[in-house]
């Protein structure tokens, strides 16, 4: 099919097509007519499967820098991090777990693990705006759990309103500092973000497991899409660098 060899890639926790394609510059189609016995959106853990570097829908290549590589390995990281502490923390809450305030301080590390990708790119002012947004970001939804768990309806109505209003001011921090950072784009983005979340909470408080493993499944989807989407901006932002 192509004249260039094939990698051999496994699959790792947390992979989509989307972000294969992104990452070795083909397309997703191009994966799935490599592999045709894949299950686009059931991915395994472990899996192998072949992809063409370079190979787009026109059968043209390109090239995808090391650094661009790179940028999106960190950001993947921390962003998936931010998922991860967040569920240890909802099920530490959940279940009276001694390590409530292990896992806290341990999850409010993250905001600054976020904040140090963008600061080299943005400085330090931005980067703090940003820490200090997703710090209240991970407060305002430690409250919001423990109020949800505690079924105190006023006070978690109360913290909901709160933590839309902080995506709505990271929405404006982020577009402000990127003009591919469309403002409705990330605020979309993070408003989902949310609701994913409500909803894996609410499904672990009420012991749904399998619907609480399900939500997270989703989750971990939408914030890698996410992570894509701030990649992209930075790499259209600053070529030079990539």
């Amino acid at each position: 099919m192509n004249d260039i060899n094939p990698i051999l890639y496994t699959i790792r926790p947390g992979d989509t097509l989307y972000n294969l394609a992104m990452q070795y510059g083909t397309t997703v189609q191009n994966i799935i007519d490599t592999n045709l016995s894949i299950e686009p959106y059931n991915l395994r853990v472990g899996q192998q499967i072949y992809i063409y570097p370079g190979y787009n829908q026109n059968n043209n290549y390109y090239w995808v820098s090391i650094n661009e590589v790179r940028l999106l390995e960190k950001m993947n990281l921390v962003w998936e991090q931010h998922i991860m502490w967040t569920r240890i923390l909802l099920i530490s809450i959940a279940e009276n777990l001694k390590d409530l305030e292990a896992t806290q301080d341990r999850l409010l590390k993250n905001p600054k693990d976020i904040a140090d990708v963008f600061r080299a790119y943005y400085g330090n002012s931005v980067a703090s705006e940003i820490q200090k947004l997703l710090t209240e970001h991970l407060v305002i939804g430690k409250d919001l759990i423990v109020a949800l768990k505690d079924k105190n309806k006023e006070l978690a109505s109360s913290l909901n309103t709160k933590w839309y209003q902080n995506a709505d001011m990271m929405a404006e921090a982020f577009s402000s500092i990127n003009p591919f950072y469309n403002k409705e784009e990330v605020r979309r983005m993070l408003y989902e973000h949310l609701r994913l979340t409500t909803k894996e909470v609410n499904a672990r408080l009420e012991g749904d497991y399998v619907a609480d493993i399900n939500a997270y499944d989703l989750v971990q989807k939408e914030i890698l899409d996410m992570s894509q989407f701030f990649v992209n901006g930075i790499v259209r932002q600053f070529p030079n660098l990539f």
